[in-house]
């Protein structure tokens, strides 16, 4: 599942991640992902943080609740300490640049960014629990 606000955004993510045989639920909101879930009952979730109506940290918790199967990587252009704290603390596995999505397939195949200079993947292990 893709959410994000910017239909551009979600068409790169999409192309960037296709594969043989994965299907993707596209969706523009918070609410929207938080409608579609069940139904859709997706392994992984990409969020965006900076939407209207719900942001990235809203629905990642509330799909959290709802379908907690579900593995959330927080994909975004704000990359601060903060924004990895409340990623972590939303329940998401990793967050990523929209620079370099390549991240996301790293933490998609279990692998991580080793190099803190480039600050591209999070995987949390590090941060205190909230």
């Amino acid at each position: 599942m893709i959410v994000d606000d910017h239909a551009g955004t979600r068409e790169m993510i999409r192309k960037f991640m296709s594969l043989p045989g994965v299907s993707f639920c596209e969706c523009a909101s918070g609410e929207e992902a938080v409608q579609r879930v069940h139904d859709f009952k997706p392994h992984w979730i990409t969020m965006d943080v900076d939407m209207p109506g719900w942001n990235g940290f809203q629905t990642a918790e509330t799909l959290r609740k709802e379908f907690p199967s579900a593995r959330i990587i927080i994909v975004t252009a704000h990359n601060e300490p903060h924004f990895r704290q409340l990623s972590h603390a939303a329940g998401a596995v990793a967050l990523v640049c929209k620079e370099n999505l390549l991240a996301v397939r790293m933490v998609l195949s279990g692998k991580r960014g080793d190099s803190p200079s480039t600050e591209t993947t999070a995987d949390f292990a590090g941060l205190p629990a909230q």
